[in-house]
């Protein structure tokens, strides 16, 4: 039985036919699209009143950002992660990529090395590709289904005097992994002592599970803030990430008056509907996030079963963040492409593992951010087909 407490998140929202890329993309192809990184969830209510109220004065002209923005960064971070942000560290953008393209444009240049630690989000080889920099593989250890950061790999691309940047992830997409205080401390002195900067994107830190804590990159020492900048937003535990709000964090006032100017540059502006929106959240998402964490460890307690009991070829890497698990498929002897096929043939899209990098091949990244009826009619649909497949008598 599900115990439900405040809110209730078996309760499905009917978005086909709302121009939802969930449902009206992913869902148009697969009857359980279980890809994007969105979530099947209503909002706080809170949020919802926020954007009618906003809408309703029926202005829709350029804004003025209100400090109640920045204010309610500050002391989301503190409630959630007891880390000290001051409200004038907190810059607007429209979204993470943008913020991590606009920081890249502060503090390094053309030709310069960036490293990300794949297999990691498909968009920071992009964003660095498609701003003439040269990406940088640290690739993670992968051991007995547990990932860890390769630090001696790190301190030589570091040392690099061309390497300029790090793109961490923390939580790490897709592997579902909180980086421990002590990763995140090492990490650091490797890139303060190279003069390499630290953009951490923090985009799933709210989903924690099991006494796990984020540890917010610019929180660590004043040192490190003034080589770093957090980036955030409200989307992924709320989800509004239709509404493009997103902040970076950025201690370093020469480096946060570079990324205005770059802003600037491209004349970007924020978003009158979802500034309210992101300000409600952080005001009134704490009872919220709490019973989201809970429900979801529910979804993935459940997963974790099934799999060992129908599908034991199948391992899922352990999870202490983020609602986005990461299969390990080699048991199968399939590459992504091909496990991915299987899926579909069932009418389960779920996100393949190469996108992320070749070291995400032989894996699927799954979001189980949905009514935990939805998540099981889809892997019993799914294990039908496995058991065609390999032919078992069950």
């Amino acid at each position: 039985m599900i115990v439900m407490g405040t809110y209730n998140f078996e309760q499905q929202k009917h978005m086909k036919g709302t121009d939802s890329w969930k449902w009206d993309k992913e869902g148009k192809e697969c009857l359980y699209p279980l890809g994007v990184a969105d979530t099947d969830f209503l909002p706080p209510p809170e949020v919802t009143e926020a954007v009618m109220k906003k809408a309703s004065q029926g202005n829709f002209a350029y804004g003025v950002m209100p400090q109640a923005f920045y204010d309610s960064v500050s002391h989301w971070y503190q409630k959630r992660h007891g880390a000290e942000i001051r409200p004038d560290w907190v810059t607007y953008s429209p979204g993470l990529i943008v913020a991590i393209k606009m920081l890249m444009e502060a503090v390094t240049h053309v030709g310069d090395n960036v490293i990300i630690q794949s297999p990691v989000y498909f968009n920071f080889s992009l964003i660095i590709k498609r701003n003439g920099r040269n990406i940088l593989e640290n690739t993670l250890l992968y051991e007995n289904g547990i990932y860890r950061i390769d630090f001696e790999d790190l301190e030589r691309k570091a040392a690099d005097p061309r390497t300029t940047m790090l793109i961490f992830c923390n939580p790490h997409n897709p592997i579902a992994h909180a980086w421990s205080r002590e990763d995140v401390e090492r990490v650091a002195e490797i890139c303060n002592r190279n003069h390499v900067f630290v953009v951490s994107d923090e985009a799933h830190s709210d989903i924690l599970f099991q006494g796990t804590r984020h540890i917010p990159f610019v929180s660590l020492d004043q040192k490190t803030a003034e080589n770093s900048a957090s980036i955030n937003s409200a989307g992924k535990t709320f989800n509004t990430n239709g509404l493009y709000v997103s902040y970076a964090v950025i201690p370093n006032r020469q480096v946060r008056d570079a990324f205005e100017n770059a802003y600037a540059n491209h004349h970007f502006d924020f978003s009158m509907i979802g500034v309210p929106a992101q300000i409600a959240a952080y005001e009134h998402g704490d009872t919220y996030t709490d019973e989201l964490n809970q429900y979801l460890w529910g979804n993935i307690t459940w997963l974790e079963e099934f799999l060992k009991e129908n599908m034991p070829d199948v391992k899922m890497v352990k999870p202490n963040a983020t609602y986005l698990m990461w299969l390990d498929f080699h048991g199968w002897g399939m590459n992504s492409e091909q496990v991915d096929a299987f899926f579909r043939s069932a009418g389960v899209a779920l996100n393949r593992g190469d996108i992320y990098g070749d070291a995400g091949d032989g894996f699927m990244r799954i979001n189980i951010a949905c009514a935990r009826e939805v998540l099981q009619a889809a892997m019993e649909s799914v294990c039908g087909r496995y058991r065609d497949m390999f032919r078992k008598d069950q």
